[in-house]
C-alpha cells in the first residue's frame, strides 16, 4: 500500500511539473485596462503565431492558480503630438513669350519636333520640380497655329510653351492677363480648352457661368488650397455680355470680396492671382487698395503680376488680426523686353503649415531670378541669381540697351525693392 502511495505521489508531482512546464510556453499580454488581478483566463489577445504548432493548449485549459498575481505591468503610452501638415509652394512671374523667344525655341527643336521651350528653363527646372505647389503667370494666350502665332502688340504662342511648363513641373497656371483676348474670344476659348485639356490647374479664364463657379481647389498632403484669380485689364474690350469666356475683373469691389470669401468658405488657405497695376511702374495707391481689399476678403497670399518689373514684398495686417502676404508684382520670368529692370524677377517660395486647422505661412523668400539672352536676342534661359554669374551679365543682350547691366547691379536693384526679412541668405 505505501508502495502504491509513493507511485501515486510520484505520478502527481510528474503532473504538476509538466503543467508548470507547458504554462511556460504561452505569452500572456495584458490588454489596456487589465488590472493586476487579473488572471490568465480572462485575457483574449493571444494570437495564432502564439500558439501555432506548440502544442499548448488553449488558455482555459491550463490548470494555473488563479490567486497568482499577475506581475505584468501595462505599457506606458505617451500622447501623440498634434498633427502638423506642410506644403512647399514656389510662385513666378510673367512667361511673355515674345517673337524671338518663339523663334528661339524653332530653332532648338530636334527630332521632328516644331519648339522645343524646353532648355530655357532648365537652370531652375529642378527648384520647380521639387516644390509641392508650383505657380506660374502665363503672359500670353495659346490658341493654336490656326490663328497664327505672333508677338507683341497682340500675342498667339505656340502650345509647346504650355507642354513645356507641365514638364519642367508647374502645377498653377495663370490665363487671366491684359492679352487673353488679343486674339479675341475664339482664341480664348481655344487657349482655355486646351489649357484644361493639360495636368495642370488652370485659373484665371472659364469657358462659361458653370465652370467660373467651380472655384479651383488643389488638395496637397491634406491641406485644400483655393485659387482666384483676377486681371484689372483687357487690352481688347472684354464684354461678359458678349464674350462666352469669363475673365474675372477688378473692377466691382463687391464681386471681388465675394469670390474671395467664397474661396474662404470651401478650402484651408486661399492664394489670389492678381494681374494689377501698371507697367514697368511703382505700386500704384490703387493696386494697395485693391491688396487690403482682398486680404480684409479672407486671402492668405497675394501674387502680384503685369509689370514686368519686381515690385516689393510685404505683410498686411487685417481688421482681425490675421496678415496676409502680398508680392505686389514677381516681375518677368522669361522674356527678351530690352531693359535692365526686365530682366530681373521674383521666385517667391513659402510654406503652407497647417496645425490643429489652422493655417500659417511659414519661411516666405523671394528668390531673385535672371532671364538671360544672347547679344542676338536668343539662347534664352532663367537663372537664380545665386547662380548667375558676371560673365553671364558681360554677354546679356540688354547691354545694348543697359549697359550698366552687371552682378552688381542686381544685386543693387534687388536691395533697393526687397526688404531683408524676404531675401535669401547670402544676401546677408
Amino acid at each position: 500500500m505505501l508502495n502504491c502511495t509513493k507511485k501515486w505521489i510520484a505520478l502527481l508531482l510528474s503532473a504538476c511539473c509538466l503543467t508548470t512546464a507547458l504554462t511556460g510556453c504561452v505569452s500572456f499580454r495584458p490588454a489596456p485596462g487589465v488590472g493586476r488581478d487579473t488572471t490568465p483566463s480572462d485575457l483574449t489577445d493571444v494570437t495564432d503565431a502564439d500558439t501555432a504548432g506548440t502544442g499548448a493548449p488553449d488558455s482555459t485549459d491550463i490548470g494555473t492558480d488563479s490567486s497568482a498575481p499577475d506581475t505584468t505591468e501595462p505599457p506606458e503610452t505617451t500622447p501623440p503630438p498634434p498633427s502638423e501638415s506642410r506644403v512647399s509652394v514656389l510662385a513666378v512671374g510673367d512667361n511673355l513669350i515674345h517673337e524671338s523667344v518663339y523663334l528661339d525655341a524653332k530653332k532648338r527643336a530636334a527630332d521632328g519636333a516644331e519648339y522645343d521651350f524646353v532648355p530655357m528653363y532648365a537652370p531652375i527646372a529642378d527648384t520647380v520640380a521639387a516644390a509641392d505647389i508650383a505657380f506660374i503667370n502665363q503672359e500670353t494666350p495659346m490658341a493654336g497655329k490656326e490663328y497664327g502665332y505672333s508677338g507683341y502688340p497682340t500675342f498667339n504662342s505656340p502650345r509647346e510653351v504650355a507642354e513645356a511648363l507641365v514638364e519642367v513641373g508647374f502645377d498653377v497656371v495663370n490665363l487671366a492677363t491684359n492679352h487673353l483676348f488679343d486674339k479675341h474670344n475664339a482664341g480664348a476659348q481655344a487657349t482655355v480648352e486646351y489649357m484644361q485639356s493639360l495636368p495642370v490647374t488652370t485659373i484665371g479664364a472659364y469657358l462659361n457661368q458653370e465652370d467660373y463657379e467651380n472655384i479651383r481647389v488643389t488638395e496637397v498632403n491634406g491641406i485644400r488650397i483655393a485659387w482666384v484669380s483676377f486681371s484689372q485689364k483687357s487690352n481688347y474690350a472684354y464684354n461678359p455680355a458678349q464674350h462666352s469666356v469669363i475673365m474675372p475683373m477688378m473692377n466691382n469691389d463687391e464681386a471681388i470680396r465675394a469670390r474671395v470669401k467664397a474661396a474662404d468658405q470651401i478650402a484651408d488657405f486661399v492664394i489670389v492671382s492678381a494681374h494689377w497695376g501698371e507697367e514697368v511702374a511703382e505700386i500704384y495707391p490703387e493696386t494697395r487698395r485693391l491688396a487690403s481689399l482682398i486680404a480684409e476678403a479672407g486671402a492668405d497670399v497675394i501674387l502680384g503680376h503685369h509689370s514686368h518689373i519686381l515690385q516689393g514684398v510685404e505683410w498686411i495686417t487685417t481688421a482681425d488680426g490675421s496678415r496676409t502676404l502680398v508680392a505686389y508684382s514677381l516681375g518677368n520670368f522669361i522674356s527678351t523686353q530690352y531693359y535692365a529692370q526686365n530682366m530681373v524677377g521674383g521666385m517667391l517660395a513659402f510654406d503652407i503649415v497647417m496645425k490643429d486647422g489652422v493655417c500659417r505661412i511659414e519661411s516666405p523668400i523671394l528668390h531673385p531670378t535672371v532671364t538671360q539672352y544672347s547679344l542676338n536676342r536668343d539662347s534664352l534661359e532663367v537663372y537664380l541669381l545665386e547662380d548667375y554669374t558676371e560673365a553671364l551679365a558681360k554677354a546679356h543682350g540688354t547691354i545694348y540697351h543697359s549697359p550698366s547691366f552687371s552682378l552688381a547691379w542686381i544685386y543693387k536693384h534687388v536691395t533697393s525693392i526687397i526688404t531683408d526679412e524676404f531675401l535669401p541668405a547670402y544676401f546677408e
